[in-house]
């Protein structure tokens, strides 16, 4: 029988890092700031996001059994956190209601949608986007790669060549994430006003305004 290696990954700040197949496991002791394990969350989500790769995921908490030199780790926090990633349509990392007040309000955006209850998720877009505007250039470049895979049907002329632009749910989880991106540049723009938004109306038409953002 084969198994699938386990690479562990040590960090001074104590928080363990696991990687599994597709699946990314951090775990952390009691003992540690939970700002520290948010923080490094958003990272990591940020720095695979530069390479177009959006993640999933769940924050939780709960009893951990783990024993390193042949790869066991069990833990209430983990099954919680599957069945908080399995139930998150979009490239979002869905909190534990048990948690939020824990976690500084700036790394938490309330999400809602037509028909369904709302999440509390992980604001790593602080990590892609500057809420100074620093990087506003950039930015833009991001949101008008991300707005070519929002293609509609009778827009597309080289469909043949890209057969995922007939695919619904890719093409939502693109409009999630460009709605997502320029909720929060609206939100920076309220407080510092250092924004250009006339940069930003070109990706309006494929803005979804049925995902509903909100600050907490």
């Amino acid at each position: 029988m084969h198994y699938a290696e386990v690479r562990i990954h040590d960090s001074p700040d104590g928080i363990k890092t696991r990687t599994f197949s597709d699946s990314i496991i951090l775990t952390a002791p009691e003992k540690v700031e939970i700002g520290l394990l948010i923080n490094y969350t958003a990272a990591i989500v940020a720095w695979f996001s530069y390479e177009g790769l959006f993640l999933r995921g769940g924050i939780s908490a709960g009893r951990l059994l783990e024993n390193d030199a042949d790869g066991f780790l069990a833990s209430e926090g983990l099954v919680n956190a599957y069945k908080m990633e399995t139930e998150a349509t979009y490239p979002m990392i869905v909190i534990d209601t048990t948690l939020v007040s824990k976690i500084d309000k700036k790394y938490i955006v309330k999400f809602g949608e037509e028909h369904s209850g709302c999440k509390y998720i992980l604001n790593y877009a602080r990590y892609v986007i500057n809420e100074f505007a620093k990087n506003e250039n950039d930015v833009v470049s991001e949101l008008k790669d991300i707005s070519k895979m929002i293609i509609k049907p009778g827009r597309d002329t080289n469909n043949s060549t890209n057969p995922t632009n007939e695919d619904e749910r890719v093409r939502r989880k693109y409009k999630w994430i460009l709605s997502y991106y320029l909720w929060f540049i609206e939100m920076c723009n309220k407080d510092n006003a250092s924004f250009d938004m006339d940069k930003f109306l070109q990706f309006n038409r494929e803005r979804d305004d049925r995902f509903i953002f909100m600050s907490i």
